[in-house]
């Protein structure tokens, strides 16, 4: 655990830079304003801003001076087993940023002062142990935030949640797997042993969305990613997404991002972040 102020003290400002981790990051802003952006999505952070950033996502830190923030830094490995949706915890398409309100602020500072108090004070011999469960506690908040903040109005049966996420996390899988060759959801049901309509009742029950939607939002991603991060052609990265023409592709990823693939390269590299 540490504080943005204490890393910028440490290594300097590096604003516009971006970067990826290997580790996951919480923050929580504390004072002050600036922005961070998450694989080209820029979100704004004020006090009470929450950002969940996950490995191999790159950052782009835009803080103002008067910015300063709790950091959470943590393995994949490090919190002990969770439920189903939390055991993806390098799922890069679940929600990253949240604005608490008055009352899940006073909850969620409540709970990391706890596993802060813990990481700063002496171990007595079960630190880590109790490092691990405060922290999946701060976890279990975070997914409870999610819910409220994105959740559906219609609260399904324990039995549907269990069933549903065990195979939403073997759909996340084989998407990551698979979604440079097909962005059809019959595909990946047929791949997963099961009908495109218990894939979608499964979808919808863990993540609020249909199949086709968290489809298209990977292959979005990773359009975003090559655009930003490589020199590689829009023709190139067409064929590598799985697209048979690059103007399928333009149309695509203009119709999701509201630019073309080489207004949206042209626009990041020069710093117009919307």
């Amino acid at each position: 655990m540490t504080t943005l102020r204490e890393l910028r003290e440490r290594h300097g400002d590096r604003p516009d830079v971006p970067y990826r981790l290997d580790f996951h990051q919480i923050m929580l802003v504390k004072e002050g304003t600036g922005a961070l952006a998450v694989d080209s999505r820029t979100y704004p952070c004020r006090p009470g801003t929450l950002v969940w950033t996950r490995p191999n996502q790159v950052l782009r830190f835009l803080p103002r001076p008067d910015m300063d923030a709790t950091l959470i830094l943590f393995t994949e490995t490090f919190p002990p087993p969770l439920n189903s949706r939390l055991e993806m915890l390098d799922d890069v398409l679940r929600p990253c940023h949240w604005q608490l309100s008055h009352a899940e602020l006073v909850t969620f500072r409540r709970v990391v002062s706890l596993l802060r108090d813990e990481f700063e004070g002496p171990d007595r011999g079960q630190g880590e142990v109790l490092l691990k469960h405060l922290l999946a506690v701060v976890l279990l908040h975070i997914d409870q935030v999610c819910d409220w903040h994105h959740g559906t109005a219609a609260a399904p049966s324990q039995s549907e949640i269990t069933t549903g996420d065990d195979l939403f996390l073997r759909f996340r899988r084989e998407l990551d797997r698979s979604f440079r060759t097909t962005r059809l959801v019959e595909d990946y049901a047929a791949a997963l042993g099961c009908t495109a309509r218990t894939l979608s009742r499964a979808c919808r029950t863990v993540a609020g969305q249909p199949p086709k939607k968290i489809i298209d939002d990977r292959v979005e991603l990773e359009a975003r990613r090559l655009l930003v991060h490589t020199d590689l052609s829009v023709g190139t990265i067409s064929r590598h997404l799985g697209f048979t023409e690059p103007t399928n592709f333009s149309k695509f990823f203009t119709r999701r991002v509201g630019r073309t693939p080489g207004g949206f390269r042209k626009a990041e590299r020069a710093g117009d972040v919307p």
